[in-house]
């Protein structure tokens, strides 16, 4: 039986380093989006990413792509 699961990870982005994030922007290219999108963890989904900032807005924003993508 397959099940999806929902993992939360923090993430620490040098944003200087140029191999792992050469825009410098750690909401876009960081190890673990680099890894999704390089196809290396499959199959994985982005469902939101945010800034530990955001951690208020975070659940609310998740929940909402979750809803989006799976129910409507």
């Amino acid at each position: 039986m397959i099940k999806k699961v929902l993992v939360t990870l923090l993430v620490t982005v040098d944003t200087e380093d140029e191999e792992i994030c050469p825009t410098g922007d750690p909401l876009i290219e960081n190890v673990v989006l680099n890894h999704i999108e390089d196809g290396f963890i499959d199959p994985v989904e982005e469902i939101y990413t945010s800034h530990i900032s955001d951690y208020v807005e975070h659940p609310q924003r998740t929940e909402k792509r979750i809803e989006n993508l799976y129910y409507g």
